[in-house]
């Protein structure tokens, strides 16, 4: 390659940076106003409470509705919600293949495995996997797949298990989530949307049909329908209204020659805007490794003896080498549902039985939240960085305790 090609590579490349430079500053200045006219529209509203809204939950939250709901029964010991779902999804998947769901005897969990909602036949007649995605977070390493396999060693065959990805409007697992599954599963696999479809069933199928004697039920489906509405700009109409003129006019839509053209240059900003997010969260990411790493010193200098990590991972981690004779592991990390503290036992799956879980996990489960059949663990928001680093040092020093 010649000098002057060279030369020339570089100035376009330093010419184009400069434009989507000064695009991403046009974004993030119009952001800032999109924001203020969306506060001082707030503030004009009518009264408003909903408690959901108030929790600020994450996508585990949510999860955990859609468990509690599915684990109704009525006084016949029948599960009707559960029943409604597979029914509107036995009518929307238009693939034969579901028609013959069958779980007479469900189990219904939540964060078992680290599967966000696994519905179960006792019976090992079916099993689906939903995998919650309604904040669009990004697919860990080989996710679906991962999952399939802990649902096959949990006695089902491969023919047996639907996957239904919970997307927010309608995006797609990553290739890479489903490994060596995608195309074997490509008659048993659905994508529902929070926005379109979750909110249909609940406000066509679910809500309409509660008994009026089930009143915390359909009080608890009323403030999620609402909920939802709200996260997805379908209350308060004159608000909407007044957001999409802002809109229209800032990105000049009214200028468009039809709707055609319109949705043309919506689709584009909305390219532009995801392009945006994935730069700030790379250059999010790169700032909290260095959250990660101080934990990882501040580790190291206080548990010498516990076998700190010093890993490339951004986990911190102790180690106390023999717990009934098996390892464990203290451990603050992160996934797609946010920050979290875990206790984890190192058992082989023919001892995965919490029935026997060991008295350590017990031994802090008051200072955790949620049990699988070899950990414990709490899950924290995204930016509550002391708050999970506190409940981890104090995690250790309780095992500390146990152990001694």
């Amino acid at each position: 390659m010649g000098e002057d090609t060279i030369k020339n590579s570089l100035i376009f490349f330093t010419e184009l940076e400069k434009i989507i430079q000064e695009e991403y500053a046009d974004l993030l200045i119009f952001l800032d106003e999109f924001n203020q006219k969306l506060v001082n529209e707030t503030r004009h509203l009518p009264y408003h409470i909903n408690v959901i809204d108030e929790l600020h939950i994450n996508e585990n939250g949510h999860s955990r509705i859609l468990c509690k709901l599915l684990c109704f029964t009525n006084e016949k010991g029948e599960y009707e919600l559960l029943e409604s779902l597979i029914s509107y999804i036995k009518r929307n998947s238009h693939l034969q293949e579901f028609s013959r769901i069958d779980i007479d005897n469900p189990i219904i969990t939540q964060e078992i495995s680290r599967i966000d909602l696994w519905v179960r036949d006792k019976d090992k007649k079916n099993a689906i996997i939903f995998e919650n995605k309604i904040y669009n977070a990004q697919d860990q390493d080989a996710q679906i797949s991962r999952y399939i396999e802990k649902t096959k060693a949990d006695g089902f065959k491969t023919d047996d298990i639907f996957v239904v990805y919970l997307s927010q409007s309608g995006k797609e697992p990553d290739v890479q989530s489903w490994g060596e599954y995608k195309d074997k599963y490509s008659t048993r696999y659905i994508n529902l949307s929070f926005n379109k479809d979750i909110l249909t069933w609940l406000k066509q199928d679910v809500f309409p049909n509660i008994r009026e004697k089930d009143v915390y039920l359909k009080s608890a489906v009323k403030q999620y329908i609402d909920y939802l509405e709200g996260l997805f700009f379908l209350r308060n109409n004159i608000m909407n209204m007044n957001l999409d003129k802002l809109l229209i006019d800032h990105f000049g839509l009214d200028k468009c020659e039809n709707d055609k053209e319109k949705a043309r240059v919506i689709q584009e900003k909305v390219n532009e805007m995801n392009d945006l997010i994935k730069k700030m969260q790379s250059l999010r990411n790169n700032v909290r490794k260095s959250i990660f790493e101080e934990w990882k010193k501040e580790t190291i200098r206080k548990y010498p003896d516990l076998h700190p990590t010093e890993e490339k991972s951004y986990y911190t981690c102790v180690t106390f080498d023999s717990i009934d004779g098996k390892k464990m592991n203290v451990v603050i990390g992160e996934n797609a549902t946010g920050l979290y503290c875990e206790v984890h036992i190192h058992l082989s799956e023919a001892e995965r039985d919490i029935s026997k879980c060991p008295k350590i996990l017990l031994g802090v489960k008051d200072i955790l939240q949620q049990q699988g059949a070899v950990d414990v663990y709490k899950y924290f928001d995204q930016d509550d960085y002391d708050g999970a680093y506190n409940l981890f040092l104090e995690v250790v020093e309780r095992c500390k305790k146990l152990v001694d």
